[in-house]
């Protein structure tokens, strides 16, 4: 076992001994090595790369993606597929993020993501503040809720002034920037790939808002009489499905990887050769789920 799957497993307190089939295996690998690959790039391209103003928080915005994936594993890992699901959308959104951000004015694309974010959460103030007094609580009940709202308050207009100043150091007008941060329909038009928001975000979003297709699932398992094995299938269903979105979620994030790393000038072949080999063990998945699916099922 590569001592980069080792490490992954073990710093999640689960055992190294825990069977893992041959696209589960490979999942760690290429995410710990990705990671391992865009940490050396940036360390060996560290005096040119500080020289980018919108570099540092790229990284950020890498570290923060890389974080989401090691998540995606890990609740596969001990048998939480759905969670393992609804985390998976977290993580291509954040690697479209990326990858979007990585295209053109990256620093422009950078200030409308915060201002995006300080416009919604100051119009969710103003629609707490109305729900608050608009409520039939007590009065110190009202006055809590108040009081955390003007701290939200004073936090963001921290943050605006902080942002201001710190690029006005470097050059940057916050102010002038105009460009609106488009929506996750828009921003992965932009990346090319209007067809995987239509089918595995639309898929992914339908598990992170708890819709009914599981429960529907559950109930033909019990409702088909002349069938037997349903529900073992449907758990096989399951974890080659799960194991599907997994890998898709890596590919997202090791090819925004590569984007964001080449947005700088760095030869990033490497993480292109990572992404190839994701896309083969997404494409042994599809190609051996159904399979033991049908080999599941007994009609009577």
């Amino acid at each position: 076992m590569d001592k980069l799957v080792v490490n992954f497993i073990e710093k999640r307190a689960l055992s190294q001994d825990m069977d893992l089939n041959e696209p589960l295996y490979n999942a760690i690998l290429y995410l710990e090595k990705s990671n391992e690959l865009v940490e050396e790039l940036c360390e060996q391209n560290q005096d040119e790369l500080v020289k980018n103003v919108p570099w540092p928080t790229m990284h950020d915005m890498y570290k923060r993606n890389y974080e989401y994936c090691c998540g995606v594993l890990s609740c596969f890992l001990i048998g939480q597929f759905q969670s393992s699901e609804a985390l998976s959308r977290t993580a291509i959104e954040g690697a479209v993020n990326l990858h979007y951000v990585s295209l053109g004015d990256a620093m422009g694309k950078q200030i409308a993501y915060f201002k995006n974010h300080l416009v919604t959460e100051r119009k969710q103030n103003k629609n707490w503040k109305q729900s608050v007094e608009a409520s039939a609580y007590s009065k110190d009940a009202k006055d809590h809720h108040l009081d955390r709202i003007l701290e939200k308050e004073a936090s963001l207009n921290y943050y605006e002034e902080a942002l201001k100043g710190s690029l006005k150091l470097s050059g940057v007008d916050f102010d002038a920037v105009d460009l609106k941060w488009p929506s996750i329909f828009d921003r992965f038009k932009e990346i090319d790939d209007e067809v995987g928001y239509r089918t595995v975000y639309a898929a992914l979003c339908s598990q992170a808002h708890n819709d009914a297709e599981d429960i529907l699932n559950k109930i033909m398992s019990r409702v088909i009489e002349n069938v037997s094995g349903m529900e073992e299938a449907q758990w096989i269903e399951q974890y080659n499905f799960s194991l599907y979105l997994l890998l898709t979620a890596l590919k997202y994030h090791i090819t925004a990887s590569a984007m964001y790393i080449a947005k700088f000038g760095i030869d990033v072949e490497s993480l292109g050769q990572l992404t190839n080999k994701t896309v083969e063990t997404i494409t042994l998945v599809v190609e051996r789920g159904p399979e033991l699916i049908r080999e599941q099922i007994q009609v009577k």
